[in-house]
């Protein structure tokens, strides 16, 4: 399998929305491992509809152009954390409480079905993916189902408990 990414190179990316709005800017070696990394952990990646990758000769020269989209097109998701003191704004954080309450319901469902076996494990990854969520959202909705006695929590997943309240 050959490497589909240019050596040496540095990918400047632009994460939109469906209506074109501008979520998120970043740089990666390897962007679509970045993506993967984001679907777990930014709330908001489910609203991203498309992105934009240009390839830049070098790290140091994807900063810069990092830095530069960021303070010219100013996009939802970054914030002064990226750039320091400099940066005008603060991050905008996500409201994923629609999608949390989402995930709980269509939890507790399944588990009324029996759709998961007493004993099973759940991980916040495949939640996230079967409910159309981030899996941090999913973590935190699983979470939640623990801490009312719904699932018992295992630090890193969730298991059905031997017999269901």
């Amino acid at each position: 399998m050959t490497n589909p990414y240019p050596p040496g190179k540095s990918a400047l990316y632009r994460l939109y929305d469906s209506a074109g709005v501008l979520l998120y800017v970043g740089i990666s070696h390897y962007p679509d491992v970045r993506f993967k990394e984001h679907a777990g952990d930014k709330p908001w990646w489910h609203h991203v509809a498309r992105h934009e990758i240009v390839w830049l000769d070098s790290r140091d020269e994807a900063l810069k152009a990092e830095a530069k989209a960021m303070k010219d097109e100013q996009p939802l998701y970054n914030g002064y954390h990226h750039l320091g003191k400099g940066w005008p704004q603060k991050a905008r954080q996500y409201d994923d409480t629609v999608e949390r309450a989402a995930v709980r319901e269509g939890m507790r469902s399944a588990l009324k079905r029996g759709d998961y076996r007493p004993g099973a494990y759940l991980q916040a990854a495949p939640v996230g993916r079967q409910y159309g969520v981030a899996a941090v959202t999913a973590f935190h909705a699983l979470h939640d189902l623990a801490e009312e006695g719904v699932l018992d929590n295992r630090r890193r997943y969730f298991r059905v408990p031997q017999q269901t309240a």
